[in-house]
């Protein structure tokens, strides 16, 4: 097994309410979420995200399961295992706190990839990833912000 991450970070005027009242509504990620257009979000009926929570979501050929296993005031951690490529990790969203009320926005994706995967993917599929990464952040600002985004 072969682990990678990808971190990137963002400045926002946005609270650490705000900026999780956003995350925290998995149901409308495709709403804001680059490269959701065409994924289903598919919640558990009566209950409300917190440790242990679980979701998927499905694409018309892959699908995520996703399950919350930190959730804190400024800490949100996913798990997730995806079905193709077969791959797992965690998504870590933290906010610190800043002067003149900003917030800095962390994400940190780990990647664990079994070695053929790994192997397969190239340095070019792993800049793809940070600029994903790089590309959520920008819509989670403009979204928590209340301005307008535009996907590139």
């Amino acid at each position: 097994m072969i682990s990678y991450e990808i971190a990137a970070s963002a400045i926002t005027t946005a609270s650490p309410e705000q900026i999780f009242a956003v995350l925290d509504d998995f149901g409308h990620w495709p709403a804001w979420m680059p490269s959701f257009e065409n994924v289903r979000v598919d919640l558990p009926e009566g209950s409300t995200p917190g440790p242990g929570y679980r979701f998927r979501l499905s694409g018309r050929v892959v699908h995520a399961d996703m399950q919350v296993v930190e959730f804190t005031p400024l800490i949100r951690v996913t798990r997730f295992q995806i079905s193709f490529p077969p791959l797992t990790g965690f998504n870590r969203c933290r906010i610190v706190p800043l002067e003149n009320g900003q917030s800095r926005i962390e994400r940190v994706d780990s990647i664990d990839l079994h070695g053929l995967i790994a192997s397969l993917l190239d340095t070019t599929q792993r800049r793809r990833f940070e600029r994903l990464a790089d590309e959520f952040l920008e819509a989670l600002k403009h979204r928590v912000e209340g301005t307008p985004h535009v996907k590139p």
